[in-house]
């Protein structure tokens, strides 16, 4: 990002870097979180134009993937606000989060197995609410220890904390059939 902030000759290339290493996470994370595709496709644009008009602000003393998922987050939280959309369980509630067996998940046998194993766990990362799921793709997909994400949403660290224990709690239940 410093080597892309400055106005020279390398700009353009430090910015094709940038983008290579940073589009797959990122993209994945505001998919996750707005379960539309055509949604996060935008955001994801508007994210990088962002980016792009935001680089002269960007603080060096700060990691880039913090400063670029905090923009995303935002640009989420506006979506979801001008869409009206509000974020239900679908039937898991905090309640049922002490259920959660704690035992692994078996090891699929097969690759039809596999698949429905993953479509299942999408479907239950789609079910967690919006600050949940966002937290539980931020640690998984992209890598964040718990402090980092605590950075990235400005919540102290023990909300988010508990925000990921409820996360994979509800993640556990959901999954409890592949058992």
């Amino acid at each position: 990002m410093f080597k892309f902030s400055r106005n020279d000759d390398n700009q353009q290339r430090a910015f094709e870097l940038l983008y290579q290493r940073h589009k797959g996470p990122l993209f994945r994370f505001i998919k996750k979180s707005i379960n539309h595709e055509h949604d996060a496709k935008e955001i994801f644009q508007e994210l990088w134009f962002k980016i792009i008009n935001s680089k002269e602000q960007f603080n060096h003393q700060q990691k880039f993937t913090t400063w670029a998922y905090t923009i995303a987050r935002r640009l989420l939280i506006d979506q979801f606000r001008k869409s009206g959309r509000t974020i239900t369980m679908n039937g898991l509630d905090a309640s049922s989060d002490s259920q959660a067996n704690e035992q692994p998940l078996k090891q699929p046998e097969n690759q039809f197995e596999t698949k429905q194993m993953a479509k299942a766990l999408d479907h239950a990362i789609s079910l967690l609410p919006l600050n949940q799921r966002q937290t539980f793709v931020m640690k998984h997909e992209s890598g964040f220890s718990i402090k980092e994400i605590a950075q990235i949403t400005a919540q102290p660290i023990e909300q988010t904390k508990s925000q990921y224990r409820y996360a994979v709690n509800k993640i556990k239940l959901a999954m409890e059939r592949f058992k």
